[in-house]
């Protein structure tokens, strides 16, 4: 198959121009609106388009940094795993994720301890917790406690800090070397003997394999002889998943931004449009209420919303097919994805209308099971019992994605990733996204929302109204 067809299984390819044009567009996210063809912006003023009920949020409303509480919060809360399992210290790195469906760098576990992004962290049981930067323009603002959004307070990287300092990994190196730093502050720390944790090392969620140099490891190890490097993936993620109330504030808003890309999408969407006109009046709208580029965004009426790998296509939108998509806003590095399938034109498959509300009912009906101490296989098996009794014979393995940086685990009833005694806890965010087969076309309707785990069960954190959408 010719790259080609791959991008463009419709036929339906792209002139140079046109693929200039849009690259051009997707580079300068923030001037689309300028840029949308007229058929794109025509559709901003097309009256009577559904709105489920969705209230666009303004950037005003949007944090631009994670209080300082919060970072001592989570130290306090990693510290006291480590001590539970005898570690005198972290070494954490950048992680690489390994699906081709998110193949971008992220920094999950720096910007969780940290808040910028950063090749490594040493993160002592006690004392100041060292990031090491390779970027000398961001060591520069740093240094000068120039403020940037999205970061870090930086009262926290105060050069007389207690808890926080920044170095810079590059002398006479090149660039991205890391052992050599990592290794001075080791020795800083009198880690000689130590018991040191290594994030992203093996088992990652997504990246089995981890994201460690193997250079950069081999270096730590032989500098350190008599000390005992171990596995600290599991004891990372662990900490991770269950938010506090400020980050579950944070979710919220996105969630509202994740919505914003569906009123987008709502209101460009029609017989005859253009799938990549539809993305990117999502993408902006996203950006726009946000000020992140959104986690992932992708639409497509050829089953699967994963399909088209988060690519804006050519292909002509055309009456009678069901629109999904997997709309993820983006605050603060955190995601969490709306859902919402919706039938383009007023006409379509005879069980569109069946499919699509078992899977509205399936969403509240598993809703309904999640509290916390209540284990979370039972509710994926309640889940897959619910696709079985409408006659789906193979059952879609992830539905349940925990909600953060996109490096949690991801459950179903074809894939567990955490141990299967594993029960809910108040304060997990996950993105439950139930999908049902629309029977005798290759199409799907998929209605998903975050949620979070409170004490008293769980809820929704999009406020649009979950219903049938024709969009005649």
């Amino acid at each position: 198959m010719k790259h080609a067809d791959f991008l463009y299984p419709n036929g339906r390819g792209l002139s140079r121009r046109s693929l200039l044009h849009g690259a051009s567009a997707g580079i300068g996210a923030s001037m689309l609106g300028g840029l949308l063809p007229a058929s794109s912006r025509a559709q901003k003023a097309r009256p009577n388009h559904p709105t489920l009920g969705i209230v666009k949020p303004s950037l005003d409303s949007m944090p631009l940094a994670w209080s300082n509480s919060e970072f001592h919060r989570r130290w306090d809360a990693l510290r006291k795993r480590m001590k539970e399992a005898n570690l005198d210290c972290l070494i954490v790195p950048q992680n690489f994720r390994s699906s081709v469906l998110d193949a971008y760098l992220t920094d999950a576990d720096v910007n969780w301890l940290a808040g910028i992004p950063a090749g490594w962290v040493v993160f002592p049981i006690e004392g100041k917790i060292t990031v090491i930067v390779d970027n000398e323009r961001l060591n520069t603002h740093l240094k000068d406690k120039r403020p940037i959004p999205g970061m870090i307070m930086t009262t926290l990287l105060a050069d007389n800090s207690p808890d926080i300092e920044v170095r810079y990994a590059v002398e006479e190196m090149e660039r991205g070397a890391w052992s050599p730093t990592i290794i001075d502050v080791l020795r800083e720390r009198k880690m000689e003997q130590a018991r040191i944790g290594v994030g992203s090392l093996v088992g990652v969620p997504r990246n089995p394999e981890g994201s460690v140099s193997y250079t950069t490891y081999t270096r730590v190890l032989k500098a350190f002889p008599q000390a005992q490097f171990v596995n600290a993936v599991d004891m990372l993620w662990h900490v991770k998943w269950v938010n506090s109330a400020e980050e579950i504030a944070v979710f919220e808003k996105v969630a509202a931004v994740s919505e914003a890309g569906l009123l987008a999408m709502l209101e460009t969407a029609r017989p005859g449009a253009v799938n990549r006109d539809v993305w990117l009046s999502m993408y902006v709208a996203m950006l726009q209420c946000s000020g992140s580029r959104p986690q992932h965004l992708v639409i497509a009426t050829q089953g699967m919303a994963g399909v088209n790998l988060g690519c804006p296509l050519p292909d002509i939108i055309e009456a009678g097919q069901i629109l999904n998509q997997e709309c993820t806003g983006c605050g603060l590095g955190f995601g969490t994805q709306a859902n919402h399938s919706v039938l383009i034109g007023s006409q379509g498959p005879a069980d569109w209308p069946s499919a699509a509300g078992y899977c509205i009912d399936t969403f509240h009906a598993v809703l309904d099971r999640i509290a916390p101490g209540k284990n979370i296989k039972e509710v994926v098996d309640f889940y897959n019992q619910r696709l079985l009794e409408r006659g789906e014979h193979v059952a879609h393995d992830v539905n349940f994605h925990f909600d953060g940086y996109g490096d949690l685990p991801r459950i179903g009833p074809g894939l567990q990733e955490v141990p299967e005694d594993t029960v809910f806890e108040s304060g997990m965010v996950f993105d439950f996204k139930p999908e049902i087969s629309v029977k005798g076309t290759p199409m799907r309707a998929l209605f998903g929302d975050p949620v979070v785990v409170t004490e008293k069960g769980a809820r929704r954190l999009g406020k649009r109204r979950l219903e049938i959408i024709n969009l005649a």
